[in-house]
């Protein structure tokens, strides 16, 4: 029977059937195993609430140039995953903060300015959306690795100084524990699906206008096979296009990090212009006493630096420090609870902290750091700060928690 004028031609390619089928997602998965070095997102997240984490430093250059840090996600060091930024050279230190991927980070790597340029890191630390610290870091977990000249402390931090001719300077940041964001696995699943299904829909749309513009439905049950023929090559082919994110979160759910070790140490950052040794006393029950206490020397400068000191694992129902056996000033800068993992479990709020002998004056210091300047009585010997009850009970809660991964 002849064609009808007024009748569109069928046109074949688009007829649905199962060889078709079959070679559209054969197609599809030989497309989906191919590498994509930059995965694509096409439908971010409107809200991810506030357990991404964030990687925040305060710093100052002398020079003109370029920084750069890398985080390992297990591809190794590569550009695809770093956070780059220019430096102009100033004296104040300015605060940069950059969001860290949904990823577990093994590794990181900081490429300071080159030629000799020197990186002053007044503060550097991981936190979450709200603010809250989850790591600091500190001058000895910077390792010199490739043309850095010195790593030296500084009145308010560390001085990273490359070599004078150094073209490509870098130095790992040691991490005791991987950095995994909470909930990372849930926010991944919910990009790979609402990403897949943007894509899918509008590939679904622009392969509907073609269909229609060569082909007119016979019917409801040709209608409907050919309309699901193009969705099935929509949502296969924007699996390929989402590949990299959906073969990174499936890669990301699979890891398990290490259990943490149990233990805990207090962690204090802390300049003082007579350094000897501190000493730290607990009080489970017998008051305090010499066995119940343990000591650390000061590195011989007048720079900031960082003290450690385990803790007990029983309830304390006191804590005391004592920063030196003599007369100095001493400025506090921060204290904090860590794990194994050196991850901060609690600060300790500095205007928290209780002096109760040989204290000439303090004064906390809100500025672009908060500091607690300390002063000691002229010709004694035995200054001693005590921490609070609220925040003896915030330690024992942290001392009483299961380690975690």
């Amino acid at each position: 029977m002849s064609q009808t004028s007024n009748e569109r031609p069928v046109c074949k390619m688009f007829r649905p059937s199962l060889k078709r089928s079959f070679v559209t997602v054969g197609l599809a998965l030989a497309l989906f195993f191919l590498p994509q070095d930059v995965p694509l997102q096409y439908y971010p997240l409107e809200s991810v609430g506030d357990d991404p984490l964030y990687l925040q430093i305060t710093c100052a250059v002398d020079k003109s140039g370029d920084a750069q840090i890398f985080y390992n996600t297990s591809a190794g060091i590569n550009p695809q995953e770093s956070i780059y930024w220019p430096l102009s050279p100033t004296e104040h230190a300015y605060t940069y903060t950059f969001p860290l991927p949904d990823a577990p980070i093994g590794e990181l790597r900081l490429d300071p300015v080159s030629g000799g340029g020197a990186l002053i890191i007044r503060q550097m630390r991981i936190i979450d959306r709200r603010g809250t610290q989850i790591q600091r870091f500190t001058k000895d977990q910077f390792i010199p690795l490739h043309e850095i000249s010195s790593i030296s402390p500084a009145p308010d931090g560390w001085t990273i100084v490359s070599e004078p001719n150094a073209t490509d300077p870098y130095a790992r940041i040691d991490l005791y524990s991987p950095l995994v964001a909470k909930g990372l696995n849930h926010r991944n699943f919910l990009r790979c699906l609402y990403s897949w299904s943007y894509l899918g829909l509008m590939l679904w749309i622009l392969l509907l206008a073609v269909l229609f513009t060569f082909y007119r439905p016979r019917g409801w049950k040709d209608l409907v096979s050919h309309v699901s023929f193009m969705a099935l090559i929509a949502l296969l082919f924007s699996a390929v296009g989402n590949r990299g994110l959906i073969k990174n979160s499936f890669h990301y759910s699979r890891f398990v990090p290490a259990a943490t070790k149990p233990g805990f140490q207090l962690e204090i950052d802390l300049r003082i212009d007579h350094p000897a040794y501190a000493q730290l006393f607990w009080d489970r029950g017998q008051g305090f006493n010499e066995s119940d206490s343990v000591r650390r020397d000061y590195e011989t400068h007048p720079n900031l630096q960082t003290l450690r000191f385990p803790l007990p694992a029983g309830p304390l129902k006191a804590l005391r420090f004592d920063p030196l056996d003599g007369e100095a000033q001493i400025d506090l800068r921060e204290i904090r609870v860590i794990d194994a993992g050196n991850r901060t479990r609690a600060t300790v709020p500095l205007d928290s902290l209780q002096f109760h002998q040989d204290i000439l004056s303090h004064a906390l210091h809100r500025d672009t750091m908060e500091t607690l300047e300390i002063k000691t009585q002229p010709g004694r010997k035995d200054p001693i700060l005590m921490f609070d009850s609220t925040t003896i009970t915030e330690i024992n809660r942290v001392l009483q928690e299961t380690p975690t991964r």
